[in-house]
């Protein structure tokens, strides 16, 4: 309805013929104000001759940026002309639909940014439920010897008390790793105190400490995006649908305004590409953007760190000896990104009486990307120096990389010693291209060359060829060339794919000498079920040999068990595993399969037999108490935990069937789906005022109970119906006419379905 001042001006508009011509009369107007196509509310201009004055405020509610103009002050507030705007923009009244239609350039509109990076999924909870495990593992072999292994961990708020032991077939009792572990999720840190596994590069150690890391961990966020990533920037001048195709995918639709947008973090895949926008705009004009693209995941994105701190004493033998530490030493590495293609870095070792460590650098080129690293190091009197340096190309038509490594004689580290024998050059370099859609071949040549033992080189053409959908054929020959003489080799594969069942022939022949092989197995199911794997293989030659094998497997909800015998000519082996759990969480203490990463509780408290999924897979189902727990969740993931709402009793409801959970690592979340029971409250209401009884007809009944609205209408008879009001006496009111009478409504306790409650009577004060 239009409202009496917007009459008036409409009614001046109409009999003032003179509005646009005569430039000492100044007229103001409200208008529908549409910029670009797009509505955007009325506005107050003011109109003279052939110019319109529109207050800034209303501009820039509108969305328009950076407009400077000819500006005046009316009545206390800023307008600008329209007219000074242009060429940026222009204007048109149209008196009949009484519209301000403006048409402004990119430069003025606002910008839309579209980040196609891949969070976590809208609701996701990151729980930090209190919670442990032991985990245990038994071997007999031939049913004479055996060895047992045990884990367990302590989950307090997100954080890991983490120890195991080995008992190995000599008897012996061993400690493995013993740590504690705290991750800082929000700032990607992760702390641990104890055994933990350190590595400063490639030309460095990779060995296990004890004492105290700290590191830049992005595991602790997955969807956290560390690499520079390809974008696009352009401008439309009305609203506009937007279609994103990555390498001819389809990643996206979006509905964009009009100005500039910027669309950034593409979902590209490693390597080469092509990315392409197709916009459509509201006249059904199409335009097309392309932009081909190297993403590779050697470089962060600029200003971004990562790091590995690591101060302990260097384990050694650790399946063997529980105790068995060096003195005290260092080792570290740090990495920054300079640019979207160049990041840089440094590496650090040091112990007594050494020293080892040198710069990085991995850089990004529209044809590949390049990795280089130089190494020093000082020991016992001896200095020493390493370099290596690889390049890689991943491309749509072809692929290509090399690498090559230099260690001098006398180089050292935490876990290479100056006088350890050592290759002084190692080299490999690989090319590889798709021939048609169905195959693939690739060219490998590896070389090394070590003093003392001489050089040996190894040459190998591999194929992969698709037969059939479930068909695959895989091919490698080769020739190695090595001090003491040449050895060819061939190898030829064939693999049916049914399902979780493959079965595969093979033959291979080396050194005159040809094997036959053939394998059945079938993969384990996520929840309970059988696996099984048998192969058979013979050697000819000299030498004949048969070799047959065969694998049972079951996983229950409680374990996983194994029965495996393997016979060579006349020596046979049989080796039974079995291996389950123990968890503790939510209260109560479950038997389990290995929790090999994090679990989970699902709880639906006092439904047996309701079915729990994990990402739409079924894993088990509910006890007697409600309670299903699920050993294979990834920590720090989305994992989508449902149920089956079909198994709820009719009698009940639930609230949600389905939760994301993101547990801490190695820890347990709780996953409650509570259900209530469906109970219905039905009665008559009467009001009592002035002495008088009579029915609130057609009024309203409402119930408060536990911060909750019960609602009923209320019938001509003053009939009512409630459904899973709490057991208890709460506050009511009758809502009737203008008037309300209040009082205490009491819900009985009952397991009835359906409880009919005797009149109700309120007393109006």
């Amino acid at each position: 309805m239009v409202s009496l001042a917007r009459a008036v001006l409409v009614l001046s508009l109409i009999m003032s013929p003179l509005l646009f011509v005569h430039a000492a009369q100044e007229q103001r107007a409200i208008l529908q104000l549409v910029v670009n196509l797009v509505e955007r509310g009325e506005v107050l201009i003011v109109v003279r001759a052939k110019d319109v004055l529109a207050r800034v405020s209303d501009l820039e509610m509108a969305g328009l940026r950076g407009f400077s103009g000819q500006r005046e002050t009316i009545r206390g507030q800023a307008y600008v002309s329209l007219s000074s705007l242009a060429p940026l923009l222009t204007f048109e009244i149209d008196e009949k639909a009484l519209v301000l239609r403006l048409t402004a350039q990119p430069a003025l509109l606002g910008s839309t940014v579209v980040d196609l990076r891949a969070g976590a999924p809208p609701g996701t909870v990151y729980s930090q439920d209190t919670s442990t495990f032991l985990n245990y593992a038994v071997n007999w072999q031939d049913f004479k010897r055996y060895d047992l292994f045990g884990e367990a961990g302590l989950s307090i708020k997100g954080n890991l008390l983490f120890s195991s032991l080995v008992r190995n077939t000599d008897g012996d009792v061993i400690r493995g790793l013993t740590n504690y572990t705290v991750d800082d999720r929000q700032r990607l840190t992760r702390w641990v105190v104890g055994d933990s596994f350190a590595s400063s590069g490639g030309l460095g150690s990779s060995l296990f400490l004890g004492g105290v890391s700290i590191s830049r961990d992005f595991s602790l966020d997955p969807y956290f995006f560390r690499f520079p990533s390809p974008g696009l920037s352009a401008a439309i001048l009305t609203p506009s649908t937007m279609e994103v195709y990555v390498n001819g995918v389809l990643v996206r639709q979006e509905r964009l305004p009009p100005g500039q947008f910027d669309l950034r973090n593409l979902p590209v895949t490693t390597g080469s590409g092509v990315t392409r926008v197709i916009i459509r705009d509201a006249f059904g004009r199409v335009r097309e953007i392309s932009a081909p693209f190297y993403f590779t995941t050697g470089v962060l994105a600029p200003g971004l760190h990562e790091y590995s701190y690591n101060l302990g004493y260097q384990r050694n033998n650790i399946g063997t000896s529980s105790w068995d530490y060096d003195p005290l030493a260092f080792l570290g590495r740090h990495r920054v990104g300079l640019t979207d293609d160049l990041t840089a870095g440094l590496w650090l070792e040091k112990a007594a009486g050494l020293t080892s460590g040198g710069p990085t650098i991995n850089a990004r080129f529209p044809l590949g990307e390049i990795e280089y690293s130089l190494a020093a190091s000082h020991k016992a009197g001896f200095t020493g120096g390493a370099t290596s340096i690889g390049y890689t190309y991943l491309g749509r038509p072809y692929s290509l990389g090399g690498f090559a490594r230099f260690l001098s004689s006398h180089y050292a580290t935490l876990s290479l010693k100056a006088s350890d024998e050592r290759p002084w050059l190692e080299t490999s370099a690989f090319v590889g291209f798709p021939i048609g859609s169905v195959a693939t071949l690739s060219l490998q040549h590896t070389l090394t060359n070590t003093r003392g033992k001489g050089q040996r080189q190894r040459v190998a053409l591999t194929s992969s060829i698709r037969l059939m959908d479930r068909l695959n054929l895989f091919m490698v020959g080769s020739r190695s060339y090595k001090t003491g003489g040449n050895v060819n080799e061939l190898f030829i594969g064939l693999s049916y794919f049914l399902g979780k069942t493959t079965a595969s022939l093979s033959h291979q022949h080396r050194s005159n000498v040809g094997t036959n092989s053939i394998e059945l197995q079938h993969s384990l199911p996520v929840g309970s079920g059988f696996g099984y794997r048998f192969d058979a293989s013979r050697a000819g030659g000299r030498d004949e040999q048969t070799q047959v094998g065969g694998l049972l497997q079951y996983q229950g909800p409680y374990g996983r068990y194994e029965a495996s015998y393997n016979r060579v000519n006349n020596e046979g082996t049989a080796i039974v595993n079995v291996a389950g759990g123990l968890a503790a969480i939510g209260g109560g203490i479950y038997f389990t399969r290995p929790v090999q990463d994090s679990f989970a509780l699902i709880r639906v408290p006092g439904v047996e037999g309701v079915r729990g999924y994990l990402n739409n897979q079924e894993i088990g189902r509910t006890d007697s108490r409600g309670n299903l727990l699920t050993p294979n969740l990834l920590p720090y993931h989305a994992n989508r935990l449902s149920i089956a709402d079909s198994d709820i009793p009719l009698d009940r409801t639930v609230e949600a069937t389905e939760k994301i959970i993101a547990p801490p690592f190695r820890g347990g979340a709780v996953v409650a789906f509570p259900v209530q029971r469906m109970q219905s409250l039905t009665g008559t209401v009467l009001v009592e005022a002035t002495g008088e009884t009579f029915v609130p007809a057609l009024g309203q009944l409402v119930v408060t109970a536990e911060g909750k609205r019960f609602e009923s209408p209320i019938g001509r008879q003053g009939q009512f119906y409630l459904e899973n009001v709490p057991a208890g006496s709460h506050p009511a009111v009758v809502e009737y006419g203008d008037k309300t009478c209040t009082f205490t409504f009491v819900a009985p306790a009952s397991d009835l379905p359906i409880v009919k409650l005797a009149p109700t009577r309120c007393v109006a004060q």
